[in-house]
C-alpha cells in the first residue's frame, strides 16, 4: 500500500520573516538619522527655557524697584543681588552688601518670583551648562537703568551672554 500524500495548500498570505527584518532595519536606520537630528533641538530648547528663568529673576528686579523706589534712595548707582539655593527646603537666601533699602528691594523680589524657583532654582534650569549653577547675581544699574543677571558655578560665571534682560 502505499501512501498517497496530499498537497494542502494553507492560505498564508503573510509576510515572511525575511521581509519583516528588512522592515526592522529600515525603520531603525530612519530612527537613528531622525533622533540625530532632533537630539540638538532639545538642548536648544531646555537652554530657551532656562534663560526665561533667569528673565524671570530680572523681572522681579525691576517690578520690586517699582514698587519701592523709596528704598533705593540709598543704595547708589547700581544693587547687587546674590540669589543662592537654600539646603534643606529652607528656601533661597537673597542677600545684598549695600544697605536696608536694598534688602527691602531683594525681599521683595523673593516674594515676587514663583517659589518653585525660590526653593531651588538649580533644580528648576533643565539644560546642561545651566544645572550646574549654584549662585545667581542681579544687578540693577540705577544709572544706565539696566538689569543684568549672571549665574555662578563653582568655576565662575556660567550664563553671562545676552545677559542684561531689562530696563529699570
Amino acid at each position: 500500500m502505499r501512501l498517497v500524500k496530499e498537497k494542502v495548500k494553507l492560505n498564508n498570505s503573510g509576510f515572511s520573516l525575511v521581509e519583516l527584518i528588512i522592515v526592522i532595519a529600515i525603520m531603525a536606520i530612519l530612527v537613528g538619522v531622525v533622533g540625530s537630528q532632533v537630539i540638538p533641538y532639545l538642548e536648544n530648547s531646555r537652554r530657551a527655557k532656562d534663560v526665561q528663568i533667569i528673565s524671570t529673576y530680572a523681572t522681579a528686579g525691576i517690578a520690586a524697584y517699582s514698587l519701592h523706589p523709596d528704598s533705593a534712595e540709598d543704595i547708589g548707582d547700581e544693587l547687587v543681588i546674590e540669589v543662592t539655593p537654600g539646603t534643606g527646603g529652607t528656601g533661597d537666601v537673597f542677600t545684598c552688601t549695600t544697605s536696608t533699602g536694598a534688602q527691602v528691594i531683594a525681599d521683595e523680589m523673593k516674594v515676587l518670583i514663583d517659589k518653585d524657583y525660590v526653593t531651588n532654582p538649580n533644580t528648576s534650569f533643565e539644560s546642561k551648562a545651566y544645572k550646574k549653577v549654584n549662585k545667581i547675581v542681579i544687578t540693577l544699574h540705577f544709572d544706565t537703568r539696566e538689569v543684568e543677571v549672571y549665574g555662578y558655578d563653582t568655576n565662575g560665571a556660567i550664563f553671562n551672554e545676552n545677559n542684561v534682560f531689562g530696563q529699570l
